[in-house]
């Protein structure tokens, strides 16, 4: 009879979760980095080629901890990066509406209009619980890289 260890089960599903959200995030802004780093520019933290070379650099950088997830050797690294992002983007919100403004977050690429801040916040803080949790499953079995953690 097998054994299914639900901290691995729901480890499995936890990174498969983030790592589609990243992906997702990260492919249509690849596309179009020039609409990206106007959304940057928006936030009115940086701009010019400041914002290009962020709009160039982040989507890249979300596949590749999207990916990063998924593979064994890459996980740790992937879930510390993820939270520091997620960490700066409720931060990037929260600054954003307590400046009153009124912008597209440019979070998954497509314009969505007046942004919900309550509802970009409480999703950022569940990615950003999810991806504690997988860090924490990843540190407890650094030796088992290939189990389904």
């Amino acid at each position: 009879m097998v054994r299914v260890d639900p901290t691995s089960f729901f480890g499995l599903i936890a990174r498969l979760v983030l790592a589609g959200v990243f992906l997702q995030a990260g492919l249509p802004k690849v596309q179009d980095p020039v609409a990206f780093a106007v959304a940057i520019e928006n936030y009115r933290i940086i701009s010019g080629s400041w914002a290009m070379a962020g709009a160039i650099v982040l989507p890249w950088l979300e596949i590749v901890i999207g990916i990063g997830l998924l593979t064994p050797w890459l996980r740790r690294a992937s879930a510390c990066t993820m939270i520091g992002l997620l960490g700066v983007f409720i931060a990037l919100h929260l600054l954003s509406w307590a400046r009153g403004l009124d912008i597209d977050c440019g979070c998954f690429g497509e314009s969505a209009g007046s942004p919900d801040y309550h509802w970009l916040i409480l999703r950022n803080l569940a990615l950003l619980i999810t991806s504690i949790f997988v860090l924490r499953i990843a540190l407890r079995n650094p030796r088992a890289p290939f189990r389904s953690e």
